[in-house]
């Protein structure tokens, strides 16, 4: 049976070899499709580069059809095309600024592991601090404290809960 290699971007299939590989991705029909692919994830502030850097395409403009469309390496954005291009990247703008700032306001006011661990080890002092960085640290840090206190997801499992699991129940 021979190996056949698959293209996504062409959606084809052919035998597989060295050669033919090479040959299709150098080829003019797999270059188009897979530049096609990635400009569909471009942000707008990169089509605007792309585009503002590039000539207006003479036959677009002059009103005949551009035989090579998408594909052409010249521009064929309107200034209207080109403003609304503009207003889009500034809306991209603001939209990162201001989920920006609530992230930050949000930051102060979520709950935090090392948080929890000072005020509940140390009755709420918030000086000490807490770098957990495996579970070993954890366990030490619990061995004296009781189990009823401490949410469910930071109680570790012991060998003989795992066996008593019932595991044909589960999803």
């Amino acid at each position: 049976m021979v190996k056949r290699y698959y293209c996504d971007y062409c959606d084809r299939s052919f035998p597989y070899s060295v050669e033919a590989r090479k040959k299709h991705i150098n080829g003019y029909q797999h270059q188009k499709l897979r530049t096609l692919h990635y400009n569909q994830y471009k942000t707008a502030k990169e089509k605007l580069q792309e585009e503002s850097g590039k000539e207006k395409c003479r036959r677009f403009y002059s009103g005949q059809e551009c035989s090579f469309g998408d594909a052409c390496i010249y521009s064929h954005l309107t200034t209207g095309d080109l403003n609304k291009l503009r207003e889009e990247v500034y809306q991209e703008n603001e939209a990162k600024r201001s989920s920006k700032l609530l992230s930050e306001g949000r930051n102060s006011s979520e709950p935090s592991l090392e948080k929890w661990i000072s005020k509940t080890l140390t009755g709420g002092d918030s000086a000490t601090k807490f770098n957990i960085h495996d579970e070993t640290e954890l366990e030490v840090l619990f061995k004296n404290r009781s189990l009823a206190s401490l949410p469910p997801s930071l109680i570790l499992p012991t060998p003989e809960s795992l066996l008593d699991c019932n595991f044909q129940d589960w999803g």
